[in-house]
């Protein structure tokens, strides 16, 4: 039965060799786990981020809506603004007309005035 003996040796070392193998593998799978542990706690914490960028994000839209609001607002208000100094100058155009009529007959009511006054003997009161 030496032959047995022999084959049993040599399963024996094959088990040997297989179970050195299995604990490699043991030992790679092992790593490999705590990898993708690592990895899973980084794909966590990207999550997190990524939830935080969305906030940031729906905040910045929100501002935006805000802000084309305001300027649609303004653009009214500049426009209103506008429709009432054009109101404004149409109102004041009889007074340019005025000053213009007040400049042109001016000196000419002055030496009328002098003429008056020379005419019914009323002068005016001299200033010392």
């Amino acid at each position: 039965m030496p032959e047995v003996g022999e084959r049993l040796d040599k399963v024996e070392e094959r088990l040997g060799g297989v179970e050195q193998r299995l604990g490699s593998v043991e030992t790679g799978l092992k790593e490999v786990r705590e990898e993708v542990g690592g990895l899973r706690r980084e794909v966590g914490g990207l999550r997190g981020e990524v939830g935080e960028f969305r906030q940031e994000v729906n905040g910045f839209r929100i501002l935006g809506e805000k802000n084309a609001e305001d300027i649609k607002k303004i653009a009214e208000v500049q426009t209103h603004h506008g429709k009432k100094l054009e109101e404004i100058g149409t109102a004041l155009e009889p007074i340019a007309r005025i000053d213009a009529f007040v400049l042109a007959v001016a000196h000419e009511h002055e030496e009328r005035i002098k003429a008056l006054e020379m005419h019914t003997g009323l002068h005016p009161p001299v200033r010392s």
